[in-house]
Formats: C-alpha cells, structure tokens, sequence
C-alpha cells in the first residue's frame, strides 16, 4: 500500500499508522512522518546528493527520482545499482531517503497488476506468422534495416499518424526495445515486467514479472516451421529467461552472475541452440568510494542451451584480476577488470563466429581487449581474433569524482556501446561496421582478422557520445547518429557535430550530414540538447531517429531532408489507460515492420527529461 504524504502532511496519524502496521511491518511504530522525512532529508544529503545534484553526470536528477515510485528506490538501495551506497544504510534509513524523496510509502513486495485496454475486450491471437522485426538489428547481423517494408515509402511518409500508445506504469524511462509480429509485440520495462501487446490495438494480452529491470530487447525464437514460440531476454540482476512466446508461461530461467555486480544490459541473441548473453556491470559506480577494493569484474559473452537455460560457455574478456597494489587510503586494489559487453552480440553464421564488442577497462592494467571488437566461435567460445580502436582506456567513477580508485590511465571511456553491423556490400563483400563514443565509425573486414578497412571521425565525442547506441546501414550507406553533448568529457576531439551521417559503405567518406534544430528550451528544467545518441534505423529510402530533444525524425536516405517529424515530449492518450508522456529519446532505436513504426520515449538518466511511451504510428486510414 502507498500512502500519499502531501506538503501540508495534512493526513490523520491513527490512520496511516494502522496502514503501516498492515502494509510495512519493517517501519517502527514510533516513527513519525516528520521524523521520516528529516531522516530521509539527512540520509539524501550525505549518501546520494553528491551524485544526483550534479556531481554524477550519468545519475538521474532530482526532479526525475521524485517521479520514482519508492519501492524503486529502496530496490536500488538494496539490491540494485546503489546497494555498495546502501551498505552504509539501515532498511529504515532506505525506507526514509525513498519517503523524502516520494511522499510515499514502499511497500515490501512487487505488486502485481494487469493493464490491458480498459474498453475493449480483445481475444489472444494464435501466433502463426514469424517475426518482422527481431531483437535489437531487425536480423542477426544487426544492421537495423528494415528491407522488407513497402507500405511506407518516401511519397507518403509525411501521411504517417500516431496509430496508438502503450504507457509504462510507474516508469520514468522506456530502453527496451519492441519485438513485433503481425499479431502481438513484446516489450520489457524499467520495472521488470515483459509485455504481450496486440500488434493492431496495443491492448495487453499477457505480462510477465521478471527479478528487475528488462534493459535489452526480447529475442524471439521460432520453431522449425517459422512459428514463434519462445521468448529470450536477460535483465538488470543477470537471469536470463525463456517464456512461452504464446502464453508467457516461464520455461527455464537461469543466473549467470558470475560477480555480484553484473548484469544484463546488452540483448541477447539465439541461433538454433543456444542463446547468447552479454554480461557488463555497474562497478564503475561504487568504484568512485575510496574504500571499494577496485576493480574485479571482467566482461563476459555466455551461451545458454535454448531447451534448458544450462551454460554452454562463457568467454571472459580479460584474465582474472589479481591484487595490484593498494590506493592513496590503504584500499587494495586489483587488476586488469572491466571490458563489459553493453552491446547485443552480433551473429555470424557464414563465419561460425559471433562479434561482440567492449568497454573501457576498470582498473588498471589497460587490455588489448578493451573498446574492441572481439570475434568468438560460436561452438566453444574461443576467442578467433580481437581488434582493438582505442588502446590504453581504463576508467571508473573515481575519475569523474576525482577519488583513489581513478586508474593511472584515466579514460577516455570510449565504449563500443553500439552492436557490430555485418552488412554485406553490392558486390557481395563483407563488412563489419563499429560505431564508438569517440565518434569515430570503422569498417573492419572479417575475412582477414578484422583488418581495418577505413575509419571516420563524425564529431568530438565523449563520455556520452559520439556514436552512442547503434548505427544502421542498408548495404550502400551506413547511418550513424552523434550526440556530441556539451557535457562530454575532457577527451573529446575536434568539433562537436551532433546530428545525423551518412558514410559511404565502401569508400568511408560521409555522403551527407543533417544537423537538427536547436527546439530546446531555456527554462526547461531537464537537460535537452539536438544531438543523437539512440540507435539509428532504415528501410529502403528511409532513415529513422530520435533526438536527445524527444524529436523523432524520417529523412530521405539520399539527402537527409526531413520528410516527416514527431514531438514525442508530451502527454499522449494511451491504450491502457495510464497516463502517457514522453522525453528524450535515448537508447533504443525505431522498429519498422509491416507499416508501421514503433519508438519509445523517456529517459531518466544524465539529466535528461523523463517518459514512459511507447509509440505506434501507421499510415493515415491503415
């Protein structure tokens, strides 16, 4: 049960103390709401606000975790992103920092709620037709192009309309991407629970709850008929699960934290057997205290069996870390960590081989692995070859905080945070495009050990991007989006040109760039900025992206002239019910399957404005 504090505190304390008594047994009788929120108050300043007032570019600000509901936030505190924060805390002094930060009550346990269309009572359909859109890329070689739409088209983009709009309950950021079939989408949330949507009406069929946050998107796999009929996806405490794609009943579900901080962040991918998982962590984070032994996790790809969830392999990114010494306050230290895969890995099947690509090291030493593309065969997880971009990049918490556990190195954390492209050129040539948060965009060649074939700076690039999330290419142009914020780094190089590229698949050379308008305002509250850090996508002509700004846009492929826009930061009517409004456009790119477009909106972290939509739109009367 939630209870509503207003500012006033106007509410009967016999009241809410008996709902207490029920509802939250852990909270002390004596405590008073006054007492609660001066605690609360208290614990914020000293444990969080150094972070979420500024100092942590990548923490959400305050008015977004006001947004939070408080469950959220004692999750995060306990077992989540800030539990190495919340070991200094009591369960009260967690339950107090949520109430400040709230007005409200957590409860104990995830309460289960159904959403579907309120008005409408619409029958499961029987999947029967395969996927139109699949994982993270459309495809295995995670180009993100949609080749087999035909319904929308360069002539009539501009006739394209909001068909409908499924809201996240208690969401403040939507980084799942859609899996669509004719008949149902499938969809994860920041709260955990995956979603079986109708394709035509957004009104739910089904949903599951999985342990925590659902970043990546689903994968679906299909029987040897083409039927679909499971359904693939990691979340934020590193279990992976397969439901039936059907009725959403779990199938297996298996943990493959092999360190308590990691995670799944990244989507996972499947071939006939296996399923493939990336794992990154959020270490960088507690790295920032002077006393958090740093660093020991390494990245890492695992493969699961599709049938029972049992691993298969698991390759590690660098060698076990081992004791390097101890930092400025007596902490010891270890090394090499870190090279997370954030990115879906991409397969090969031509090659036997599946691409995945890194992060910055941890701590020091620096690897030869780190913000690299890394080739792994698919039957034993040995790593084939390794191409490295940027050499010498280990990097933490500490050094935007400028605390011990900063590597000697200190960045530039040039993450390969977007997917391999393997997109195979007009004479029948391979390609393996990797876009990085320099903002540098390479074409590797997969026949001769990933050998560079032609590299391109778009902009300064940064912490933030640069080449963020995801490129498309359609095999004559590779699309990249850069973000290039004001708020990037020290390492960043030249001049920033946030925007749209589009690069020429064989020579390298951008044919054009579009810039977007500044639309931000001034006076608004959260960070806003034109640049393009969400994935890019394309169909033939087409070129589909959404802005830092909460602008969505299709452009010609040939020019880059804007045919048809979307503010998508706004409160929109939705099909079940709760209340919709969008953000910026962040991770997640659009998906485009059989006339129709999906992108989704809000996104809480960097300072940025806050949503929870996921938008359909069609052609006008379809």
């Amino acid at each position: 049960m939630k209870i509503r504090i207003d500012s006033k505190r106007t509410l009967l304390w016999g009241a809410l103390l008996s709902m207490w008594t029920v509802s939250s047994p852990i909270l002390a009788a004596e405590v008073s709401v006054d007492t609660m929120l001066s605690e609360g108050e208290k614990h914020f300043q000293v444990f969080c606000s150094s972070c979420h007032l500024g100092a942590m570019l990548e923490a959400p600000k305050l008015e977004a975790l006001r947004l939070y509901p408080p469950s959220r936030i004692v999750e995060a505190l306990e077992s989540g992103v800030m539990s190495t924060i919340g070991l200094s805390m009591s369960k009260q002094d967690k339950q107090n920092v949520a109430f400040y930060l709230t007005g409200e009550l957590a409860e104990d346990n995830r309460q289960e709620t159904h959403f579907s269309c309120p008005d409408k009572k619409v029958s499961t359909p029987k999947l029967n037709i395969a996927a139109s859109w699949n994982g993270w890329g459309a495809e295995q070689a995670n180009t993100r192009y949609q080749q087999y739409e035909t319904e929308i088209t360069p002539k009539n983009v501009q006739d394209l309309k909001l068909k409908w709009a499924f809201a996240f309950p208690q969401a403040t950021r939507v980084r799942a991407q859609p899996v669509v079939t004719p008949q149902m989408t499938y969809i994860g949330s920041q709260e955990g629970i995956v979603y079986a949507l109708d394709t035509e009406t957004g009104c739910a069929h089904w949903q599951y709850q999985a342990e925590s946050e659902v970043r990546g998107a689903v994968y679906l796999h299909h029987d040897e008929s083409g039927i679909p009929n499971t359904l693939l996806f990691g979340d934020f405490k590193a279990n992976v699960y397969a439901l039936d794609a059907q009725t959403g009943a779990l199938l297996w579900r298996s943990n493959i934290a092999y360190h308590q901080l990691a995670t799944v962040t990244g989507s996972v991918i499947a071939d006939k057997h296996r399923v493939y998982v990336p794992l990154s962590s959020t270490e960088v984070i507690p790295a920032a205290r002077p006393d958090y032994a740093c660093c020991t996790f390494r990245g890492g790809l695992v493969a699961l069996d599709i049938e029972t969830g049992q691993t298969v392999w698991t390759t590690y990114t660098t060698d076990e870390s081992q004791p390097t010494g101890e930092n400025s306050v007596g902490t010891k230290q270890f090394g090499p960590s870190g090279a997370p895969i954030w990115s879906g890995p991409t397969l090969d099947a031509k090659r036997g081989l599946i691409y995945a690509t890194t992060g910055q090291n941890y701590s020091s030493p620096a690897t030869a692995t780190s913000d690299a593309v890394l080739a792994i065969d698919i039957n034993n997880g040995e790593i084939k070859w390794v191409t490295q971009v940027t050499k010498d990049d280990a990097w933490n918490g500490a050094c935007v905080r400028k605390t011990p556990n900063c590597p000697e190195e200190n960045g530039p954390d040039f993450d390969i945070g977007a997917s391999a492209m393997l997109v195979t050129d007009k004479s029948g040539k391979d390609r393996l495009i990797i876009g990085q948060k320099s903002a540098m965009v390479y074409a590797l060649d997969p026949d001769h050990r990933g050998k560079i074939l032609w590299q391109l700076r778009l902009g300064s690039g940064g912490t933030m991007g640069g080449v963020h999330w995801g490129m498309s290419s359609d095999g004559q142009q590779v699309y990249a989006g850069v973000s290039d914020l004001p708020t990037n780094n020290p390492y960043k190089e030249g001049k920033p040109q946030p925007g749209l590229n589009a690069i020429d698949l064989v020579t390298g050379k951008r044919r054009w760039h579009y810039a977007p308008p500044n639309i931000c305002n001034k006076e608004d509250k959260y960070q806003c900025f034109n640049g393009i850090s969400a994935a890019v996508s394309s169909s033939p002509g087409l070129v589909y992206f959404g802005g830092l700004d909460g602008m969505f846009r299709i452009v010609d492929e040939s020019s880059g002239e804007v045919l048809w826009e979307f503010n998508t930061k706004q409160n929109i009517a939705t099909s079940n019910g709760v209340q919709g409004y969008g953000g910026a456009i962040e991770a997640d790119g659009p998906v485009i399957a059989n006339g129709l477009v999906f992108v989704t909106s809000g996104y809480d972290k960097w300072g940025e404005a806050p949503g929870n939509l996921l938008l359909v739109f069609s052609l006008e009367g379809k």
